[in-house]
């Protein structure tokens, strides 16, 4: 690895090319970062602009708080079942063959 760094180091234009080259990666990130940043910010804005002007003429739905009691009943049954299934491993070395070339 030293040796690596040592050849790149020699060479100022292979220093400059990749100083560059990570320049560039480092501000796509940054471009995508900021635009997913730009986009959340204008849902949220979208959102409070919701609540703050049209709340009152139309509703969120109201949440029914006893969905949760439904649902733990309705999956009791399937809490205790094993899935721990074993697949069929085609890398398994066949013990027959190898006794059969001896």
């Amino acid at each position: 690895m030293d040796i690596i760094i040592e050849r790149i180091l020699s060479h100022p234009l292979l220093s400059f090319t990749l100083a560059l080259l990570c320049i560039l990666l480092l501000f796509a990130i940054l471009k995508g970062l900021i635009k997913i940043v730009f986009f959340l910010l204008a849902l949220g804005l979208l959102y409070f602009g919701y609540i703050n002007f049209l709340q009152e003429d139309y509703p969120l739905p109201k949440i029914d708080e006893g969905w949760g009691e439904k649902w733990e009943q309705l999956i009791e049954p399937y809490k205790n079942i094993d899935l721990n299934v074993t697949l069929f491993d085609s890398n398994e070395s066949n013990t027959n063959q190898s006794n059969k070339s001896e």
